[in-house]
Formats: C-alpha cells, structure tokens, sequence
C-alpha cells in the first residue's frame, strides 16, 4: 500500500476527485476529473483495498466506480459516471445494483423535501429576463433507458438568444444535443458535478458550438439543475 500511496501522491491524485477505475489490457486505469487518467501496474483488487470503502464500490472485476460521482444506474445495472462514460456492473447481480438506485433516489427525494415542486423556483428567473449578461437553467436528464446523459434548458433569458446565436423557442425544454448535435460532451462533467453535488464551478473554454471564447459561472439552484452565467472571455487571444 506504500507504494500506491507514493504514486497517488507523486501524480496528485485525490480520493475526491476520482471519478472511476477500471481494468485496461493489463493495466488499471485511475481516472479523475480535472487531470485525466493514470495508468498503474497494481491489480485492481490492490487498488480497492487502497481506497476508502465507504467511498467505493466494486460493480465487476473490470469497474470500481466512487459512490457520488454515480449519475444513474440503469434497471439492467449500466452505471453512468459524471463525464457521461457507462460501465456494466455485475449481472448476476442486478437486484444489488436496483437496491443502490433505489437508495439513492430516495436520498434525492429527501433533498427535495423542502421544494415539492422543484420547478416553481424557475418563475422567480423571470426577473432575470432582460439581464444584459445571458444567463440560463439546465436541468439533468437521461436517456429512456438510463444510460445516456444529457441536459434540458428550463430557463434562458433573452441575451441567451445573442450568446448562442438561437431564439428562445429553439431553446427551452429541449436538450443541449438536440440543439447542438455535435456538441462537446466535455460540458456534461461539470454541469453534472453542479446539479447533483451542489459544488460551484468557473468554466472558461472555447464553445465550438458558438464558435466563442466563454467564462461560466455555475451554481446548483436546486438539487438536479445548474445555472449558468456565460460571459464572453475577452481576454481570450484569437485563435
């Protein structure tokens, strides 16, 4: 264990931060977000004897994914991670992976205990409306079977129509890859990090959708939504 605990620490790698692990030819990959992924020669048995067991879960020989970086767990076992990847936990045991949905659903609804009605807190965004700075909320969502990720505009103001270059109708209620077919999934990490852990984020990127330079500020309104402020990043060299 000394010498995973030295290769964490020599590659910066957190307990925190890592979303996954999983079994590669013959190494095991370590991967977090932000910084990519490490690959080591230790088993995976090694590995999750190093990592904190309330933290950690084995799905299957090949996947060892952290608890709250856990999107969605689809009813025939398929996790999806943050960043949008999927792993299939073991089969034989689908009525484990059905019971850890089911808890974290209820966990959810808890959080929701004091908001009933989750969307009534968009009618107050209405004062945002002529905001001269574009500002929108997304909400999380999944595909009809569990596994794909994406993210609904619920709320835009009107300068979300001069950031993305679309009218409002082309962006309410419909998902950012409807709207955006090739859009960059690198979006989904932290959006989804937001709306599910309530952390707060500054994103500042090159949007190939809009062909722009943004700075996002996001916050988590309420639990499963994000909400962002998009500036334009004037610094910014020209590419």
């Amino acid at each position: 264990m000394a010498d995973l605990e030295l290769l964490f620490n020599k590659n910066d790698i957190s307990f925190e931060r890592i979303l996954y692990i999983y079994h590669h030819g013959r190494k095991t990959v370590v991967c977090q977000e932000p910084g990519g992924e490490f690959f080591f020669s230790f088993t995976m048995q090694e590995v999750l004897a190093f990592l904190p067991k309330e933290d950690f879960i084995s799905i299957s020989r090949n996947a060892i994914v952290r608890r709250d970086k856990i999107l969605n767990i689809s009813h025939d076992g398929v996790y999806t991670m943050l960043d949008g990847k999927t792993f299939q936990g073991r089969t034989r045991y689908l009525s484990t992976h059905r019971r850890l949905k089911k808890q974290m659903e209820q966990e959810a609804e808890l959080a929701k205990l004091n908001n009933p009605t989750p969307f009534r807190f968009l009618e107050k965004c209405t004062i945002l409306d002529d905001m001269p700075v574009a500002y929108c909320v997304i909400e999380l969502t999944f595909d009809e079977n569990g596994h794909g990720v994406d993210f609904v505009f619920r709320y835009c103001n009107k300068h979300m129509e001069v950031v993305e270059g679309l009218p409002l109708e082309d962006l309410l209620d419909h998902s950012f890859y409807e709207v955006f077919k090739n859009g960059d999934k690198k979006w989904l990490v932290a959006y989804a990090d937001v709306a599910l852990n309530g952390s707060t984020r500054i994103l500042t990127d090159y949007s190939p959708e809009i062909d722009q330079d943004l700075i996002i500020y996001c916050y988590q309104p309420e639990p499963g939504f994000c909400a962002c402020v998009l500036v334009p990043d004037t610094s910014a060299k020209p590419s």
